[in-house]
């Protein structure tokens, strides 16, 4: 898994990454444009691999496509 993986399907989004510095530089990206309400990065339990961080208010896709990892 190279890509950032945003899925905002259901009640409450979710994004994968392999990389946790990845997560955590998306969550600073987060946070300097206002967006204040995820979960730390995380191991993923539910794949076995990678990290994941939880979405609680849905984002845009401009704020997802602006991220550069």
């Amino acid at each position: 898994m190279s890509a950032l993986e945003v899925d905002q399907s259901g009640e409450i989004g979710h994004v994968h990454h392999s990389k946790r510095q990845v997560l955590l530089d998306f969550m600073n990206h987060l946070k300097s444009n206002g967006y204040l309400k995820f979960s730390y990065p995380m191991p993923n339990q539910e794949r076995g691999e990678g990290w994941m961080m939880f979405l609680y208010e849905p984002l845009s896709d401009e704020l997802i496509k602006n991220f550069e990892a």
